[in-house]
C-alpha cells in the first residue's frame, strides 16, 4: 500500500501492522508463526485446542481471527498481570510487560485527522501501547488504568492491574463497536468492579 502520511504524524488502526510483526518474527526465528505461537504461548500456558488462521501463502496470519477458548485467553492476561509469569514459569520478560503496556500514541480526532463525528464512527478516545489499547475505567468515585487486546465483534481481553483483575468477553457483534464497547465502558465498571469490591 502507498504511504498515506509521514510516519508518526497520523494514527490509524491497521491489522496489517500486526501481521507485519508476524512476518518479522518468522524471518528472525526461521519458525513459522503458528509453530512459534504453539512453542512460546499455547504450550507454556496449557492451552486446549485452538485454531490459527493462515494466509494463502501458508504463513500464519497475526492480524486477527484466531479461535481460542476464553479460559485460555484469560491465561494470557493473567500472565501479563503477574509480570510475565504463568504458574511459576516465565513466559514473557517482565521488562517487556512493562514497556509494552505503556502509552505510546494518543487516539483522538487530531491524531487521526478525522473530525469529531467521523472519529466517533471509527474510534473511541484513548491511547495505544504495543498491541494493547489503554483506557481509564471510572467506577463510582475511582478511576482504574486498564489495558486490553480487543477484536472486532467484541473479543476483549482486559487487564486492570490495580484490582488484580482479568476479564474476557467474546461476542459476535461484528462491525458494531457501539455494542461491544459497552462491555468495557459499562459492564466492567458498573457491574463487575463493584461486585468484586464488596
Amino acid at each position: 500500500l502507498p504511504q498515506a502520511h509521514e510516519p508518526g504524524t497520523r494514527y490509524a488502526y491497521c491489522s496489517a501492522n500486526s501481521n507485519l510483526v508476524g512476518a518479522v518474527l518468522k524471518a528472525a526465528t526461521g519458525i513459522p508463526l503458528p509453530e512459534l505461537f504453539d512453542q512460546w504461548v499455547a504450550r507454556p500456558l496449557d492451552f486446549a485446542r485452538y485454531h490459527w488462521n493462515v494466509m494463502p501463502t501458508g504463513d500464519g496470519y497475526l492480524g486477527g481471527g484466531a479461535f481460542v477458548r476464553p479460559r485460555d485467553l484469560l491465561k494470557v492476561g493473567q500472565a501479563y498481570l503477574d509480570g510475565g509469569v504463568w504458574r511459576g514459569r516465565r513466559i514473557v520478560d517482565a521488562s517487556w510487560v512493562e514497556r509494552s503496556t505503556k502509552p505510546y500514541v494518543q487516539i483522538s480526532p487530531a491524531t487521526t485527522g478525522l473530525d469529531e463525528e467521523a472519529f466517533s464512527e471509527f474510534y473511541g478516545g484513548g491511547e495505544d501501547a504495543w498491541a494493547w489499547h489503554l483506557n481509564r475505567l471510572k467506577s463510582g468515585e475511582r478511576t482504574y488504568r486498564e489495558y486490553e487486546a480487543s477484536g472486532n465483534g467484541g473479543q476483549l481481553l482486559m487487564v486492570i492491574p490495580e484490582l488484580e483483575l482479568v476479564v474476557v468477553f467474546t461476542a459476535g457483534n461484528y462491525r458494531q463497536g457501539g455494542i461491544w464497547g459497552r462491555f468495557r465502558d459499562q459492564i466492567v465498571p458498573q457491574e463487575i468492579i463493584p461486585a468484586i469490591r464488596h
